[in-house]
C-alpha cells in the first residue's frame, strides 16, 4: 500500500486501503478456514489441560513467627497487623497462664494472650553479652470469629505462600500440647515450622473471654 513502487494493486485506487477491499477480506477468511495442521488439536488440548491442572493447585499464605525457640505458622488471613512490643497491663483478679492482660495498640485497648503458654514453649532469655543482633519482640494483632487478640512473639518472619503438599505430617517425637495444636510441619528453607490449627488454638485462647 505504501512506498513509491510503480506496480500497485489495481484495486487500491477504488478502495484506498486493503482493509476496505473484499479481496483482502476473502483472503483472510481463506486463511482462517484452512484445514488444521496435523497434531494441532492434540497440542492445544494438552496445553489447556495442563493449565487447568495448575489452576487447581491451591496456593495459600501463612504468617510465620518465632515464639521462644520454636518457629510457628498460622493462616495469614487472621493477621491484622504487627506492632512494636508495648507494656502488658495485668488484669485484677485474673489468674490465667493464657490471658496475660491488655495492651495499648494505636489508642485501642486489646486483649493480650500467650501462645507460648498454650503450647508449652519456654521463654528464651536474651544473653547480656550479645555476639550478634537479637531481634526485638513484636506484638501480633489477630482476629478470629469476632475476637481480636494480641500475642507477643520473639521474631516475625512474615508472610509466605505455600502449597498443601509442602506440609508434612508431624513426627512421632512431637507430643503434648504441641502435637494437639499443630496440624503439620511446613518446610521452608532450613526451617521446620509448626503449622498451627487455627480454630483449635483460638478456641483455647478465647475460652477465658466468654
Amino acid at each position: 500500500m505504501w512506498g513509491d513502487r510503480t506496480k500497485r494493486c489495481p484495486l487500491m485506487a477504488k478502495y484506498i486501503h486493503c482493509r476496505n477491499c473484499p479481496a483482502y477480506t476473502a483472503a483472510g477468511r481463506r486463511l482462517l478456514d484452512r484445514p488444521l495442521p496435523p497434531g494441532y488439536q492434540k497440542q492445544w488440548a494438552s496445553q489447556l489441560a495442563a493449565q487447568k491442572a495448575t489452576e487447581r493447585r491451591k496456593i495459600s499464605t501463612a504468617f510465620i513467627f518465632r515464639a521462644g525457640a520454636e518457629w510457628l505458622a498460622i493462616s495469614a488471613s487472621l493477621i491484622q497487623e504487627v506492632v512494636n512490643m508495648g507494656i502488658i497491663h495485668s488484669l485484677p483478679h485474673v489468674d490465667s497462664k493464657i490471658l496475660r492482660g491488655i495492651v495499648n495498640v494505636r489508642g485501642r485497648l486489646e486483649i493480650c494472650v500467650s501462645i507460648g503458654n498454650v503450647l508449652g514453649i519456654q521463654r528464651l532469655i536474651k544473653p547480656e553479652t550479645r555476639t550478634r543482633y537479637v531481634t526485638p519482640e513484636r506484638l501480633v494483632v489477630a482476629r478470629h470469629q469476632g475476637y481480636t487478640l494480641t500475642f507477643p512473639v520473639s521474631e516475625v518472619l512474615g508472610h509466605t505462600k505455600y502449597l498443601p503438599e509442602m506440609i508434612r505430617d508431624l513426627p512421632v517425637t512431637v507430643s503434648g500440647s504441641k502435637a494437639v495444636y499443630t496440624r503439620g510441619i511446613l518446610c521452608l528453607g532450613n526451617k521446620d515450622i509448626g503449622f498451627l490449627k487455627d480454630d483449635m488454638l483460638f478456641k483455647t485462647l478465647t475460652k477465658d473471654l466468654s
